[in-house]
């Protein structure tokens, strides 16, 4: 699919559809709809006059023109009250339309970029908000369906008086990357094993310029990351440390930054064995490891002027002979021995050992990415990333970086009143607390492992997958928060 840009009167731009926004009360006074009235011998203002072409926000009404205008087709779509409208609105309202028009078939489709600005919402930004909406609007996993719909956009006209292309370009590297990071998170886990991951990790970093490397379970063994290792031990699939390099700072290598995710790609619970509902959607369990390489993959080919290492630990959690027990206890590889209450508290076990390896590479600054706990998902819902860091400024930082592009990340506590949870009297810490806290404890936990390097938690139980449409996000991985990350490192590259 291309995305263009075309200057020049919405109604004289040929296309199978023009999808027009409309502001509620102020729908004669988009600049499209009065002309396209007297064209269509006002039956426009008929429908507006029913009732039926409004400005209110989720309403959409296809006009089939029939020769009378250049567009075939005209979709209006109410944006609400321009006072109230929001980023959100215009990506979700677009995503709607862009879908639509998918749906009935239509190969070119113009958006007139215009209608859909505030006073606060420039052209250009709808542009970039635009470009979102319909390639990840778009998204559709089909892998494994024989018969895949035929039915495909072939071209998306950015109708304004204000080009901005080169922003669309980096949206549209964003917006691949997001869908590349659904495609790993929705692939099932016999399509997608820790080696399986390494190997296309492996292909994305080198057609993109990023060094690619992978820890086997002997180096591990060798460096002593007991507490990764001691996850993947019940698996049959072999576990990897996922180590992708990109350096876009040459004159200060060493100034770098960390983004460490999760990859389980496949979570049974271990001997503390999930329920059958609740291992359904466990092939995602490593969505924070399809984040950060979909981050990376942005990050090279926008050409950031910064250091950034990709680390990703990824293993099954399996109930096999070897698999290890509630009470066993493991060694990080800082030293720190860990008793395992709950092998289906398995994340921080990985991360444990992602992020001592992260220091060991001498890394300034860590942000973690990880479906922790089901905890922050009843704690903050399905639309807020929990947010924990040991360095206020950092985590403001990682908080804005989300914030500028739309993911909402919420801070909670990680204060030393809830090491006492955590505290074993067989190793120096256990892998769970009690039953209060779990989002907080988790985290903690990981971050013991930071020591001093400013770090931050990403736990995206919540956010990582919808279980139906939700605006740009379609059901299944949403890709969550590729767009935080490379917000935050585009930040600090442009103030060094």
């Amino acid at each position: 699919m291309d995305i263009n840009f075309q200057k020049g009167h919405p109604l004289e731009i040929a296309g199978d559809c023009l999808v027009v926004g409309l502001f509620e009360e102020e729908e004669f006074t988009s600049g499209i709809l009065e002309p396209a009235n007297l064209a269509l011998d006002g039956s426009l203002g008929q429908l507006s006059d029913e009732g039926e072409l409004v400005g209110k926000s989720g309403t959409s009404t296809l006009i089939h023109t029939l020769g009378k205008v250049t567009p075939k087709r005209i979709l209006f779509t109410g944006l609400g009250k321009r006072d109230s409208v929001t980023e959100k609105v215009i990506k979700d309202v677009f995503s709607a339309a862009i879908r639509k028009t998918r749906g009935i078939g239509l190969n070119k489709v113009v958006a007139a970029i215009d209608t859909f600005c505030s006073e606060d919402i420039p052209p250009q930004r709808v542009c970039e908000l635009v470009t979102l909406a319909t390639i990840n609007g778009l998204y559709r996993y089909e892998d494994h369906i024989s018969e895949k719909s035929e039915k495909d956009i072939k071209e998306v006209i950015l109708n304004t008086e204000t080009p901005a292309e080169s922003n669309v370009i980096s949206y549209a590297v964003i917006a691949d990357a997001i869908n590349l990071a659904r495609d790993l998170a929705n692939a099932p886990a016999n399509f997608m094993t820790p080696s399986i991951l390494a190997d296309i990790a492996e292909r994305e970093a080198k057609a993109n310029g990023i060094d690619f490397e992978r820890l086997d379970e002997d180096k591990m063994r060798e460096l002593g990351m007991g507490s990764l290792l001691g996850v993947a031990q019940g698996s049959s699939e072999p576990a990897h440390l996922i180590i992708l390099k990109y350096v876009g700072d040459k004159d200060n290598t060493d100034d770098s930054i960390a983004l460490i995710g999760k990859g389980i790609t496949f979570d049974s619970g271990g001997l503390s064995l999930k329920p059958p509902a609740g291992m359904i959607t466990m092939k995602g369990d490593m969505a924070g490891g399809a984040a950060v390489i979909g981050a990376l993959i942005a990050i090279s080919k926008l050409a950031l002027n910064i250091n950034v290492y990709g680390i990703i630990a990824a293993t099954e959690n399996m109930p096999g002979g070897k698999a290890q027990r509630p009470g066993d206890v493991v060694t990080a590889m800082n030293g720190t021995t860990i008793e395992v209450i709950n092998t289906d508290a398995e994340g921080r076990l990985v991360l444990a050992d992602a992020l001592c390896y992260a220091n060991h590479l001498g890394v300034n600054k860590i942000v973690d990415v990880a479906t922790l706990t089901g905890a922050i998902r009843t704690a903050l819902g399905d639309q807020i990333i929990g947010t924990f860091g040991n360095n206020d400024e950092f985590t403001k930082e990682v908080i804005e970086a989300g914030a500028r592009e739309g993911e909402r990340l919420w801070e909670l506590p990680a204060d030393e009143s809830f090491s006492k949870h955590f505290k074993s009297d067989v190793a120096d810490i256990k892998n769970v607390g009690g039953a209060a806290g779990g989002a907080t404890i988790g985290a903690m936990i990981i971050g013991m492992f930071a020591e001093d390097t400013p770090w931050v938690h990403l736990d995206i139980a919540g956010v990582s997958r919808t279980n139906s449409i939700n605006g740009d996000d379609p059901k299944g991985a949403t890709g969550t928060p590729v767009k935080t990350l490379v917000s935050l490192c585009k930040s600090i590259s442009e103030n060094r």
